[in-house]
């Protein structure tokens, strides 16, 4: 399975995503600039607010 295919729980709003920055943005509304520049510090900050489903 690829990356692109894999599906994500997020474990605070308990929502299927599929895409884990976009999510931040769109249902948590974090913004572009703040989702970038924590990946850029950190590629795993968001590992333990979702989890790998399907």
């Amino acid at each position: 399975m690829s990356e692109s295919d894999m599906k994500y729980l997020c474990r605070t709003c308990k929502k299927k995503c599929d895409d884990i920055p976009k999510h931040m943005m769109s249902v948590h509304n974090f913004s572009k600039t703040v989702v970038e520049s924590q990946l850029k510090a950190n590629p795993n900050c968001y590992n333990n607010s979702f989890e790998i489903i399907e």
